[in-house]
């Protein structure tokens, strides 16, 4: 079976429609999170920030969004609310270094999960796996 490869308006490819987004303002914390999907056989798209998300557009869109809750411009939740009015409920998990106050989770339009930095991978790529719709770490 081949995959499909979607080009952005921006060309960017992205292989077969089982990707994650990762948004986060720091470089170390995005190369570090796209590495390790990777070697779980995860494809992954990194964004600075989520106005750079908003900007990129692709023919499918992520089974699931890796989300700082803390950046620069807009938020996290921000990005969420933006992304749910325009009909996109695409599962987010939160990461940050601070808590969430159980209120700003349960307003999350879609599925949505939180963890806290530094956080275990195995338990990022528990919460992501599922969005995917694949057992195990094999590659979707």
């Amino acid at each position: 079976m081949s995959a499909r490869i979607e080009r952005s308006s921006a060309g960017t490819a992205i292989d077969g429609d089982r990707w994650v987004g990762i948004v986060d303002d720091d470089a170390s914390i995005r190369q570090s999170l796209a590495r390790m999907f990777r070697g779980n056989g995860i494809r992954t798209k990194t964004f600075g920030s989520a106005e750079e998300y908003l900007r990129h557009r692709v023919l499918v869109e992520p089974r699931c969004i890796v989300l700082d809750v803390h950046l620069g411009g807009l938020n996290g939740f921000e990005l969420q609310a933006r992304l749910a009015a325009e009909g996109k409920l695409t599962p987010i998990i939160f990461i940050t270094a601070h808590e969430i106050c159980s209120a700003d989770l349960a307003r999350c339009p879609g599925p949505c999960g939180y963890l806290r930095k530094p956080f275990d991978s195995d338990a990022l790529i528990a919460l992501v796996l599922p969005h995917l719709n694949v057992q195990g770490t094999s590659t979707p």
